[in-house]
């Protein structure tokens, strides 16, 4: 990780100008980025959600899932869009997928109240996935402390519904 910094000019007493820095931002390599994006979520969840388990995808993604892998929290950077995905993710079978999508689509109006810009969506290979997407044209504090606040309410908001869910497909 390293600070950006802008460099600026002030004045003295004397009337001379003299460089100083300002630190005006850190920015994090996506290691220290997911990093600090699970220990901040684990922070913020109240005390039963904080057993969770994640993984690191390839490059710039981490999967939280509190059991059940195919069903998960994922936070996604899009480089060439420059935006950070936060959302839940349905990657089982297209027919468990498909039964995700008709309950949660059932109650959107419940997850919007709480997410007012979450989308629900089929994507890719079968998949569908209840998201929104953040300005990240880098990985720097700002959008750490952003990222955490967002999947922090995407977790709070949506595991009872998803546990409800799991539990009907028993």
């Amino acid at each position: 990780m390293y600070a950006k910094l802008h460099r600026s000019l002030r004045e003295t007493g004397a009337g001379e100008a003299m460089p100083h820095f300002v630190c005006l931002e850190m920015v994090l390599s996506p290691a220290d980025f997911f990093a600090e994006l699970r220990k901040g979520v684990k922070a913020r969840l109240p005390a039963p959600m904080r057993e969770f388990r994640t993984s690191r995808g390839r490059g710039r993604l981490m999967k939280l899932h509190f059991g059940e892998p195919a069903f998960h929290y994922e936070a996604w950077h899009h480089t060439g869009a420059g935006r950070l995905e936060i959302g839940l993710h349905f990657e089982a079978s297209s027919a468990e997928n498909d039964a995700a999508f008709e309950f949660f689509r059932s109650r959107m109006v419940e997850v919007k109240a709480s997410l007012p810009r979450a989308e629900l969506e089929p994507w890719d290979r079968g998949w569908s996935r209840l998201y929104e997407t953040l300005p990240a044209a880098r990985l720097d504090d700002g959008v750490v402390k952003e990222a955490v606040e967002s999947m922090t309410t995407y977790i709070v908001t949506l595991q009872p519904l998803l546990d409800q869910f799991l539990r009907s497909r028993e």
